[in-house]
């Protein structure tokens, strides 16, 4: 069939969105397919009633530079916000929030004074955790650990329910005893093999610092983002409401069926979810279908509400907390106090309050309904946050199958994917599901398979 355009793109995610705004930059011509009615995925900013409320990332982690390098190429650097100090946020177990100390790493204090100070730890873990620049490295630092297991190593037992579970294991709603270590926080296990110790390799170096915080936004929310780069491609290069349902090789290269019609080219750029590329592979290579299918995902819920200042007691100075769950201690993962940690997220007078639910440990959340998920979060935060009344305010946004989680090994069974993918010329991947972890890597990833994709095009073209 003749090529719709050379290069086409699956999936209007910031990862196929990055590769566009990649390609065009190029001059590559492209055709992006998006199965839903708008661009951006997961990234999705509502604004009302004066509330400026994210369904989905609320930010950018500032020390993984892309996606910022991106805001400033689209012109959008003075948009970019910090968050608002203070920046220390807590961790909620048997109904108190205990600040997480600064400085620390991965929840644990980089200051003798801090640690000692760590009332979340009963003494013998806190003297367990003194104890960590002692602790013999991995015998074989190549061979990949969950995170439970990486914890309890090297800062002891009481660490895995108190710090690791809610903190690490509640960024990416998983489960901490399957979650990859060596994929998902690659820098640590790095940290012990040069240094021996995590505390020793990080104490006194600019990670231990607060500074402005380790997080960036953009004024009107991350959907400014998705909105800049879809303004900034070329006009009909976008096929919104097209899923693609098929994929096939042909003698031009490669060809995508959707339910309205076939689109060809000879370079195909899968931004999907790791499902979905395993459906669309399943025809064209089994092994790599099959490594595709084994990434597991989780589902989850926010609930976003508003009240009047007057009617929230807690004085919310910080960013929120996450919560070291256990038996009886409620439903709730985390807590983001949004109008104290961002400018403008609510209206004077007005504070907005962003509430988690859901994950690998509580599948079920997501097909409760609204009342019920709301009724969940205003009865569980009001004796934490002292809460009186209703919400003025209340949205809930469901995230179904949405959160890769990169279990032990996946970083093996990438090294697999790649390898199958070599063999078939002109097809990349590009995602969450693979190995991008957050949205400045998404960028990075759709940027690079839009740079890998152009170069086949160009150099097939020259070979005629």
């Amino acid at each position: 069939m003749p090529l719709t355009s050379p290069v086409i793109i699956v999936g209007g995610g910031i990862s196929g969105l990055s590769a566009a705004y990649e390609l065009d930059r190029r001059g590559m011509p492209f055709t992006l397919l998006e199965g839903s009615a708008r661009l951006g995925g997961l990234i999705r900013t509502d604004h009302v009633d004066g509330f400026t409320i994210e369904a989905g990332p609320e930010s950018v982690l500032a020390q993984k530079p892309a996606a910022l390098q991106l805001c400033e190429e689209l012109g959008l650097g003075p948009r970019i916000l910090k968050s608002l100090p203070p920046r220390h946020a807590f961790i909620l177990h048997h109904g108190k929030l205990t600040p997480i100390p600064s400085p620390s790493v991965l929840g644990i204090p980089l200051t003798w004074r801090a640690l000692a100070g760590y009332d979340l730890l009963p003494w013998t873990a806190r003297a367990r955790v003194a104890m960590e620049p002692l602790i013999a490295r991995a015998r074989d630092p190549r061979a990949d650990e969950s995170v439970a297991s990486f914890f309890a190593r090297r800062f002891g037992a009481a660490t895995v329910p108190l710090v690791a579970a809610p903190l690490l294991g509640g960024i990416h709603a998983g489960r901490i005893d399957a979650l990859s270590m060596h994929s998902l926080f690659p820098r640590f296990v790095e940290a012990e093999r040069q240094h021996g110790s995590v505390l020793r390799a990080f104490r006194g170096t600019s990670a231990a610092a607060a500074g402005d915080g380790a997080f960036r936004s953009l004024s009107a929310g991350m959907g400014e983002l998705v909105a800049t780069i879809g303004r900034r491609l070329r006009p009909g290069s976008v096929r919104l409401a097209t899923a693609a349902a098929t994929l096939a090789a042909s003698p031009a290269g490669w060809r995508v069926g959707t339910d309205s019609g076939e689109v060809g080219g000879r370079a195909i750029i899968l931004a999907t979810p790791a499902y979905t590329a395993a459906r669309l592979l399943a025809s064209v290579d089994h092994e790599a279908s099959i490594i595709c299918g084994a990434v597991p995902y989780v589902s989850s819920v926010s609930i976003a509400l508003g009240y009047p200042k007057e009617r929230v007691a807690h004085p919310l100075q910080g960013s929120g907390f996450v919560a070291a769950r256990g038996p009886g201690s409620g439903r709730l993962t985390a807590c983001t106090w949004v109008s104290s940690k961002w400018p403008g997220r609510a209206p004077e007078g007005m504070v907005l309050l962003r509430a988690f639910i859901g994950g690998a440990t509580d599948p079920a959340a997501v097909d409760l309904d609204d009342q019920e998920l709301t009724a969940i979060a205003v009865r569980e935060l009001s004796p934490i946050l002292g809460l009186s009344g209703a919400p003025v305010l209340a949205r809930i946004d469901r995230w179904r199958d949405a959160g890769a989680q990169h279990h032990v090994g996946h970083l093996a069974r990438l090294a697999r994917l790649e390898q199958r993918l070599a063999l078939l010329p002109g097809l990349f991947a590009a995602g969450s599901g693979f190995r991008a972890i957050g949205i400045p890597d998404c960028v990075s990833d759709g940027r690079a398979a839009a740079a890998a994709a152009a170069r086949f095009v160009s150099d097939r073209s020259a070979a005629g």
